[in-house]
């Protein structure tokens, strides 16, 4: 309920941001089509539709917060304070991460500040029941890396969007040929952490497996994109990198099944 509540949040502070793609899409009916083609997702959004009013949205948004934190509050100390504190940080960056978004002109800061908002997430259910560790770092730096070459990727892809948003991307600021390598070394960093994250939690071979075998296919597309640097192959290498988590958390589902049937 709390990322629910930080969703909402993050659509009632870019309300008047998402009214311009409204108004864009209207104007431009080519534009439009491309939008549909692409299944954006602003166009369904009800602030900026005027389906559901600020207030309303608003309201909704602290009524699942609330709901959220007074289930936090049954934790046992001093964890309740652990994820409170992670999901402060949270409802405090969305709305952050929207200002900085809708303000960047030359650089675009917001991306790097927007992968510490989601990589909170998973830190605070690790926290919910551990306290702060060299895992719990891992398991942070891990999403960040991973959520900020994401986002430099649907950027990069999304360059005609947010032009006419009036906001600046990495690939409009500094070339798609940084973006590229900048991507690849997120690729790599973000390999390295769950490999990391793989030996502070004493996991088994197969974890570690999933997670090169993985890492080899994220960085191996990143390196296509440095080489011929095109939007197709940038948007090839979104799918790859949706696909790179569920492809990590197969192999550690697996690893931990592995160990309770006492294989290794």
């Amino acid at each position: 309920m709390g990322f629910s509540g930080g969703c909402v949040l993050n659509d009632w502070a870019d309300r008047a941001t998402d009214r311009t793609v409204l108004a864009a899409r209207a104007q431009h009916e080519d534009y439009a089509r491309q939008l549909r083609r692409e299944r954006r997702f602003t166009g369904t959004r009800p602030i900026a539709a005027g389906i559901v009013s600020p207030g309303a949205a608003l309201a909704f948004a602290l009524a699942l917060v609330g709901i959220s934190a007074a289930v936090i509050l049954t934790f046992s100390a001093p964890h309740r304070w652990y994820v409170l504190g992670a999901l402060g940080v949270g409802l405090i960056g969305e709305p952050l991460y929207c200002a900085i978004k809708r303000k960047q002109r030359r650089f675009p800061a917001a991306t790097f500040f927007h992968g510490i908002v989601l990589a909170m997430c998973p830190v605070a259910g690790y926290l919910a029941v551990r306290r702060p560790d060299l895992t719990a770092l891992f398991v942070f730096t891990s999403l960040y890396f991973w959520e900020v070459g994401f986002n430099q990727l649907y950027d990069t892809v999304d360059a005609e969007n947010d032009r006419r948003r009036g906001i600046t991307t990495l690939s409009s600021a500094v070339g798609l040929r940084f973006v590229a390598v900048w991507t690849l070394v997120l690729s790599v960093l973000t390999t390295a952490s769950f490999i990391s994250l793989w030996w502070s939690s004493r996991s088994g071979p197969a974890m570690l497996v999933g997670i090169c075998a993985a890492g080899l296919l994220l960085i191996g597309t990143d390196a296509l994109l440095l080489l011929r640097r095109r939007l197709g192959v940038a948007s090839a290498a979104i799918g790859i990198h949706l696909i790179y988590l569920p492809f990590v958390v197969a192999a550690t589902a697996l690893d931990t099944a592995l160990k309770w049937l006492s294989v290794y």
